[in-house]
């Protein structure tokens, strides 16, 4: 079963070691969709069938059907399943961001392309955003040819980091599950192991566990997460050498004041399994282990009297009321806000000034929202005697300002009204139409001239099929049946309006189009395959191979594929000379993604080659793209074939090594400039 993806292997091995699975956990599982899973085991079966083991879907479930030793061949066949190979491509960042915070010495982009399996472009394209990430938190992505990646900054700015990105990218109840060894947890169990090491990762779970009883009456989920993380981040770093450096008066007032007396149970719990971290990092765990938030004045300690979260409320409510905008229900920046509150404090108390090289960027961008932000805080911390500098009040807007750009976006969706006094008939068809074809449209009701006139302002669009009087550039008058006409209408009016409310949107577009390219680059990878045939003519091959890429679901039409790669053998050459390789390659719109494959005949077969000159072949390489395939992706495969002309080594590969050497070979063909 090597020629299984890995989604497919991990949906197999889940079905066989739990058994029946709902359809929609299992695609919550792979963060893919339920048709997407569904296609994945109509794949499966197709393997299956030498087992006499079946996939059968009942309802919204999924279970395997077969022989307990049918079974038993099924899972040992499977190997192990790298889970990088199975993350999204945000789960990917925050992987690459994670290692790379934790890493002293640089990394080359190789590295991440083969642990994920996908091209250098596409970790370059991550590169990109991380940078940028990083540059809001005061932290240097170096990048250099030759040298690699290294993150530069100091360790409490990588800490802080570190603890955002699980708060801030990761579910909060998968990180639960997680922490309390729930089955569902599982990735994030194998993402720790990956990067901590999982003896390090479960010795801190017990840690946790035991300081937890003896230290604290009552520690909400979200405290006990930050506990873990905390105690994991500060005997990682001091093992690698890498441990926080405080103020030495600053320590000593901790380690010395009643307020944080609670210490000296959790350095007793430490020591007791062997864990002995250096005084400054016992004090930084005071800070963030302690149930009460201090202010830091004089070498005392004040209690601040409320929760960060409370003060986060406070200061969104503040934001909302002034700047005339409703952001009071967005967990995420409440939650973002509450995080990033938390080492503001840590500075605040130890006197440092904060730095922020972004102010002037931020007052210039924010110029309105930032004075709100300054006028919401000095509202707010007044109360609690605290100054905020606007260092500090440039990092808060910039979380408020996330959140209001999130509600933009929210804009996009648009809301429709039909008029269509023909009938009822006709305008449901007329609607079923519109949200077939337009998918920007979010909400859409059927209405009639009465409701135009009444509330017409209330939508971005109104389509009529009768003209209506008071109409405005908003109403776009169509046929009953929606001819291309119409839609083109209405397609330019909705790109229009979408334009207007991105604004600063354009630039991004030729980036997003790169990244587009990339993916279907790493799905090129993802389906590449090794298959060995019987066929005694290149025709007969050819006709397997349609009919396999028709099997995948790769092809929609297996008779279209073989004619047009039948018609290019017959142009002839295809043979690379001293080989026994042939490429056979031909693009249709059958084709559902671009596909690269290999197909081995057990006999060769005679080709005709340079000449007149006939050569054995028995490796063909199948190269196959659609029509309207972007030039990117033609230039892909182009280096692919020039590779096959110019790389002894590579052909080599293709005719010895399996389905691993190749796509290893692949790779990194795809990343050389």
């Amino acid at each position: 079963m090597e020629d299984l993806s890995v989604r497919q292997k991990f949906i197999l091995k889940n079905l066989i070691e739990k058994g029946p699975f709902e359809i929609a956990d299992l695609a919550n599982l792979m963060d893919v969709s339920e048709r997407t899973v569904l296609r994945e085991v109509a794949l499966i079966n197709e393997r299956l069938r030498d087992f006499n083991v079946k996939i059968v879907e009942q309802g919204r479930k999924i279970f395997i059907e077969g022989e307990e030793e049918a079974l038993k061949r099924v899972y040992s066949s499977l190997g192990a399943i790298p889970l990088q190979w199975l993350l999204t491509p945000d789960q990917r960042q925050v992987l690459m961001t994670l290692q790379l915070l934790l890493s002293d010495e640089p990394i080359k982009a190789g590295y991440f392309s083969y642990q994920f399996n996908v091209v250098e472009g596409t970790i370059s394209l991550y590169l990109d955003k991380i940078e940028e990430w990083l540059r809001m938190r005061k932290l240097t992505l170096i990048r250099r040819r030759g040298y690699g990646i290294k993150v530069e900054g100091s360790e409490v700015d990588r800490r802080n980091a570190i603890i955002e990105l699980f708060y801030n990218y990761t579910p909060m109840e998968d990180l639960l599950q997680f922490i309390y060894d729930e089955e569902k947890g599982k990735y994030f169990k194998a993402f720790f192991d990956s990067v901590f090491g999982k003896d390090l990762v479960e010795k801190v779970k017990s840690l946790c566990e035991k300081i937890k009883e003896a230290v604290y009456e009552e520690l909400p989920d979200l405290n006990y997460f930050g506990m873990f993380v905390h105690i994991l981040l500060s005997i990682y770093r001091s093992k690698e050498g890498k441990a926080i450096e405080l103020d030495r008066e600053f320590i000593n007032d901790i380690l010395q004041s009643e307020e944080f007396n609670f210490m000296k149970k959790v350095e007793k719990i430490l020591e007791e399994e062997d864990f002995y971290l250096p005084e400054s990092e016992i004090a930084y765990l005071a800070i963030h282990l302690s149930p009460k938030k201090y202010v830091y004045k004089q070498h005392r300690f004040e209690e601040l009297g409320i929760t960060l979260e409370e003060l986060s409320k406070e200061v969104v409510e503040e934001v909302s009321r002034i700047f005339n905008v409703n952001i009071r229900c967005d967990e995420q920046l409440l939650l973002g806000l509450a995080q990033h509150l938390e080492p503001a404090f840590y500075r605040l108390r130890m006197g440092l000034v904060t730095s922020n090289p972004l102010i002037e960027e931020i007052k210039s961008y924010y110029k309105d929202l930032f004075s709100a932000v300054e006028r919401a805080c000095k509202i707010v911390f007044s109360k609690y005697n605290i100054i905020v500098p606007e260092e500090e009040i440039g990092y808060i807007t910039m979380h408020i300002g996330a959140a209001i750009e999130r509600q933009k976006e929210m804009a996009k969706k648009l809301k429709v009204l039909v008029i269509c006094p023909n009938g009822i008939g006709t305008a449901r068809i007329l609607s079923a139409k519109l949200k077939n074809k337009f998918k920007e449209i979010d909400q859409l009701n059927i209405g009639t001239i009465w409701e135009f006139k009444r509330k017409h302002q209330e939508y971005d669009l109104i389509v009529s099929t009768i003209r209506l009087e008071e109409a405005d550039s908003k109403v776009i008058i169509v046929s009953p049946f929606l001819t291309e006409e119409d839609e083109e209408k209405i397609r330019d009016y909705i790109q229009n309006l979408v334009e207007k409310v991105e604004q600063k949107g354009g630039q991004f577009e030729a980036k997003v189009k790169v990244e587009e390219n990339f993916e279907v680059a790493d799905e090129i990878l993802r389906n590449f395959k090794i298959e060995e045939v019987e066929a005694d003519s290149t025709e007969r091959l050819i006709e397997l191979i349609g009919q396999d890429l028709s099997k995948s679901m790769l092809a929609e039409d297996a008779e279209e594929i073989k004619e047009l790669l039948l018609k290019r053998e017959a142009m002839g050459n295809v043979v690379i000379p001293g080989t026994r390789i042939a490429l056979l390659h031909t693009r249709s719109d059958k084709m559902v993604l671009p596909f690269l494959g290999v197909y081995k005949v057990k006999s060769p077969l005679k080709l005709q080659s340079v000449g007149f000159a006939y050569e054995e072949v028995d490796t063909f390489l199948i190269m196959l793209a659609r029509k309207t395939e972007k030039s990117d992706i033609l230039e892909m495969l182009g280096k692919v074939s020039i590779s096959l002309i110019e790389d002894k080594n590579f052909s080599e590969i293709l005719r010895l090594g399996d389905v691993k050497d190749v796509r290893n070979a692949l790779v990194k063909i795809l990343n050389e400039a």
